[in-house]
């Protein structure tokens, strides 16, 4: 019996070691379901696309035009983009159009930016619009993968057929790639640890129990200022945006015990 083609994949995608096996995989299930291309984001709150070990940008990789895709990052393309702003605000996956005059954007209102959002989408694939599917991850951030289609009038007609293989594969795939960008943080910031210094470490344990820079001071015998340098250090080197990240980062590494 022939395997279904949602569980070949997520079978395959286990395999991948690296996000850029697992985006390869997914343009490669893309054509084998009749799509022109694939796309996706891991973080529609995040303006940045993922690259590869080499700082490539994994979407080139997929197909897609290397000036595009610095283009939509350069320009901040995705925090003003209508498919992306949509995701945030459904559970189910949805048909779109590239002409933002058609039926797809009827009910929603398009600025100028977004008008031409969309017209450069179509440039760039050559086709009628895609269907996206939103994936909802843990911790309040939605991803999503989008299908493209390059034959023209054949969009509705595609998603019917695939449809189920669209929305399963989606799915596996940002949760993949959830797991394999965790691992990466876990290898930079255990590597990170290994600079820390002894006072960073201790100062960032006695943060992690609510102490304030003063307070620290005090009991380590040293200034605010100092104590404020070391955070900052500490914070640096572990690749957090603020204390509270460097505190959780230093908790799960087990550099630091709260209790």
């Amino acid at each position: 019996m022939r395997t279904p083609c949602d569980t070949r994949f997520r079978q395959q995608l286990g395999q991948q070691a690296t996000l850029g096996e697992a985006a390869a995989l997914l343009a490669e299930y893309a054509g084998t379901l009749g799509w022109g291309l694939a796309a996706f984001h891991p973080d529609m709150d995040r303006n940045g696309l993922p690259r590869t070990a080499s700082g490539e940008f994994v979407a080139v990789a997929m197909g897609w035009s290397a000036d595009y895709v610095k283009a939509w990052v350069d320009q901040r393309m995705g925090l003003d983009c209508p498919v992306t702003r949509r995701c945030g605000h459904s559970m189910d996956p949805f048909v779109w159009d590239c002409d933002p005059d058609s039926d797809a954007w009827k009910d929603t209102p398009l600025s100028g930016e977004q008008r031409r959002i969309l017209k450069s989408y179509k440039d760039s694939v050559h086709g009628d619009g895609a269907v996206t599917v939103p994936v909802h991850r843990p911790g309040g951030k939605t991803g999503y993968v989008s299908w493209f289609s390059r034959d023209p009038g054949s969009l509705l007609r595609r998603y019917r057929d695939t449809w189920r293989n669209t929305y399963l594969i989606s799915h596996a795939f940002i949760t993949r790639v959830d797991a394999l960008e965790g691992a990466a943080r876990r290898r930079e910031a255990t590597a990170a640890a290994d600079t820390l210094s002894l006072r960073e470490i201790e100062c960032l344990g006695w943060a992690a129990r609510g102490k304030t820079e003063e307070d620290i001071g005090t009991i380590l015998g040293r200034s605010r200022e100092t104590v404020h340098f070391h955070l900052g250090n500490a914070s640096r080197k572990l690749g957090a945006s603020n204390r509270t990240h460097a505190v959780a980062i230093a908790c799960a590494l087990g550099l630091i015990h709260l209790f």
